[in-house]
């Protein structure tokens, strides 16, 4: 039940999981928040209260004085109140976790009436204080999606709702309340695994199991223990383990862990169930040797326009360092692109949108996917088919782009919450290799100084809980991180998109006719967001616009799903123009509309194999690239993904397909030379025949040469300034 803006009162029936938008969609009160621009038209809903109830019956027997009965909301967003048989239970504030109640003395043997009072996200917290931040900022002061406040890739959609499932169930006083298992040591004969069996208790009456089944599903360990701490410890030694790589280096098999518990009667209480990987996971982080090629080659990066133009504010290092992955103690080129949640409503994400989207991601050869902190920690699904399809994630804690109010302690309350929560839930996935503090808040800052956006709750909130329970696993207390600042490109992780002024200045100001040259290169040890930029396909367009909004002349609503960013240099020129010019420049004029719009999806597909082939030939000066971004949250025209809403691959995903094969070969021509690259990431030799034609004035030049590669290297195969004209 709500209030409309013309004083109605809206009462209808509503869809557990699901929200007010996605409800009144289904009963006629408004139309589709994709269709055009009918997004600005429901934007009041943010505004109004809500109130979800029902009737439910409870028929299990219930003693109140020694049983325990919980209802647990798995999603609520975000502010509210449930009240249960007219009696306040509680209240939740955070959309990031699920909320678990005992209702043992108010729950009824029969009829129970249940109602959750939802308060608007924006009223809830309009007495609190600005604070600064990138786009819309009172989303600072508030533990739900980011993003969906307003995005330069999705439009403005806050809404409120209980958007998981919700459920009843009886708890004795021991039971299973975690598992973890991980990886100790490993090598080609036996690897060491520890296994943490936490209960809700100790109870000296009861027994489990601890069983390790094979990835064909035959049982290779097997201890039995008793209740008698809430905590027990159990050390597997697996034989001839299979162990799990990402993709691209071998197999991703997984074990299963199965805990069991059983009552006095020797029947199972209750049972646990994990799959998991065996493997090791380390950042490997060497400073360069003064003089050395790696040393040389950072002081000529230094001297780069993303660089100078800064008057070297990007990068202030004296020394410069690696960053490099190893699975299994083998180096990893990770090669991915950054994840945002699949729909701005969370009750709308499905299991096969999500598989989908991670399997033409495989196809591509994706083996990394960045989780980014202004999203949701995703569902449960995701990060098994990760598991399954060896593709490896970071995972931002979910903070971006802001100066959040880590003084006061509510935030801090619930800022502990999420951590334990997520370092719980994802600690088993051999796919997770490293946690990252937050996305950017610390992005210009720096270790040396004593307080920088997000400092205090990075350092003495996240990271002594993922010391505590994660403790086998990387953490990096912000994304970008490492060096002075954090974003610096010759030392740790860096972000491309704090370039983008530099970039956009280029594309405004130049005739781009040196533009392989120019992004060619924004060279870093490891890029955690590099940005690209380009068009979805006129098949994809035609289902959020008319055919007239697409080819008639009016480009409004083509610029509409083409969000914009508040930052000073979209101010005159907006995203949807960058594009334009970037297409226009390095593609040539356009025909008509269908060619503008080819050209605006050729242009990202040259920025994205650009990069990645920079990469490839720089391997293990620089150890991984990661695109901005993935996927998309809503219908977008024009924006930063690879893989557009509908799941539908953009040209740019088949220059990332093709650029991050195994074995590729690109080209560099510098100082009046070319020179041939052959990059190889797979753990097999490569030897073959290299010929190179070059046309020139209707003449064929012709060049053979026998080349090899060792495993996971790259080498330069030949070089020659014959063709260089």
């Amino acid at each position: 039940t709500g209030i409309a803006p013309n004083g109605e009162t809206l009462h209808f029936s509503a869809a557990v999981p699901g929200c007010v938008h996605t409800d009144m969609l289904k009963i006629g009160k408004i139309l589709n928040p994709f269709w055009r621009d009918n997004s600005k038209a429901c934007a009041w809903i943010e505004n109004l209260d809500w109130v979800y109830e029902r009737e439910f019956e409870y028929i299990d027997s219930i003693d109140k004085a020694s049983e325990d009965v919980f209802i647990t909301f798995c999603g609520l967003d975000t502010y509210c109140d449930i009240i249960l048989n007219d009696i306040k239970i509680a209240s939740a504030e955070n959309m990031f976790i699920p909320h678990r109640f005992c209702i043992n003395r108010v729950l009824n043997r029969d009829k129970n009436k249940i109602k959750v009072y939802f308060r608007s996200p924006i009223k809830a917290i309009e007495h609190m204080p600005k604070r600064d931040g990138h786009f819309t900022t009172e989303r600072l002061n508030t533990r739900r999606m980011q993003c969906t406040y307003g995005w330069d890739w999705v439009d403005r959609f806050v809404t409120c709702g209980i958007f998981d499932d919700v459920f009843i169930e009886r708890k004795s006083a021991c039971e299973i309340d975690n598992v973890h298992i991980y990886t100790q040591t490993v090598d080609e004969k036996y690897a060491t695994v520890e296994i943490n069996v936490i209960l809700s208790n100790e109870d000296a009456e009861k027994l489990f199991d601890v069983i390790i089944l094979s990835p064909n599903g035959t049982e290779i360990f097997h201890k039995s223990g008793r209740a008698v701490e809430k905590t027990q410890y159990f050390t597997a030694t697996v034989k001839n383990p299979e162990l799990w790589f990402p993709r691209g280096y071998g197999q991703s098999p997984l074990y299963e862990l199965i805990v069991r518990l059983y009552d006095d009667g020797g029947m199972a209480h209750n049972e646990c169930k994990e799959n998991f990987g065996i493997r090791t996971v380390r950042i490997i982080e060497i400073e360069d040797a003064p003089e050395s090629e790696y040393y040389q080659k950072c002081i000529e990066l230094k001297k780069s326009p993303q660089v100078s133009n800064y008057n070297s504010h990007w990068d202030r290092n004296n020394t410069f360092s690696g960053f490099i992955l190893q699975i299994n103690n083998i180096n990893i080129m990770c090669k991915g692109a950054c994840w945002v949640p699949c729909e701005p409503f969370p009750s709308e994400v499905s299991r096969g949108k999500i598989r989908n989207i991670l399997e033409t991601a495989a196809e591509a050869n994706v083996n990394m996917i960045r989780v980014w902190g202004g999203g949701m920690f995703e569902k449960d699904f995701f990060y098994d088919e990760c598991d399954r399809l060896g593709i490896m994630v970071t995972q931002d804690f979910l903070m971006a782009c802001g100066n959040y109010p880590d003084n006061e302690q509510w935030f801090l309350d619930e800022l502990k919450k999420e951590a334990e929560f997520a370092v719980l839930k994802l600690r088993n996935h051999p796919c997770l290799v490293w946690w990252s503090g937050d996305n950017e808040n610390a992005v210009a800052a720096d270790d040396c100084m004593p307080q920088y956006p997000g400092r205090s709750i990075v350092r003495n909130v996240i990271e002594p809980i993922i010391k505590k329970f994660d403790y086998a696993r990387p953490f990096l207390p912000s994304s970008p991180y490492g060096g002075v600042p954090f974003g610096s490109i010759t030392y740790g992780t860096t972000h491309n998109t704090n370039f983008l002024g530099t970039m956009f200045a280029y594309i405004k100001n130049t005739d781009m006719k040196d533009y392989k040259q120019y992004f060619g290169q924004y060279l870093s040890r490891f890029v955690a967001e590099a940005p690209t930029m380009g068009f979805c396909s006129i098949n994809s367009m035609l289902k959020f616009l008319s055919y007239d909004d697409i080819f008639m002349g009016d480009e409004s609503m083509l610029r509409f799903h083409t969000k914009n960013n508040p930052h000073e240099y979209y101010r005159e020129v907006g995203l949807y123009d960058y594009m334009r010019m970037f297409a226009q420049k390095t593609m040539g004029g356009f025909k008509d509309t269908e060619d503008m719009i080819y050209k605006m999806q050729a242009a990202q597909y040259e920025w994205v194999r650009i990069t990645l082939e920079l990469y490839r030939r720089n391997k293990w000066f620089s150890s991984g690239v990661i695109f901005w971004m993935l996927n998309d949250c809503w219908p977008a025209s024009g924006s930063w993904s690879l893989i557009d809403y509908y799941g539908t691959p953009k040209a740019a995903y088949y220059a990332f397909k093709r650029a991050a094969k195994n074995v590729i070969c690109s080209i560099n021509c510098k100082n009046e030379k070319c020179g041939f690259f052959v990059s190889n990431d797979s753990l097999n030799k490569f030897s073959g025949k290299m010929t190179i034609y070059a046309l020139y004035k209707d003449e064929i030049y012709k060049e053979e040469t026998d080349f090899s590669v060792g495993e996971n290297t790259i080498r330069l195969v030949f070089e020659t300034g014959k063709f260089n004209s």
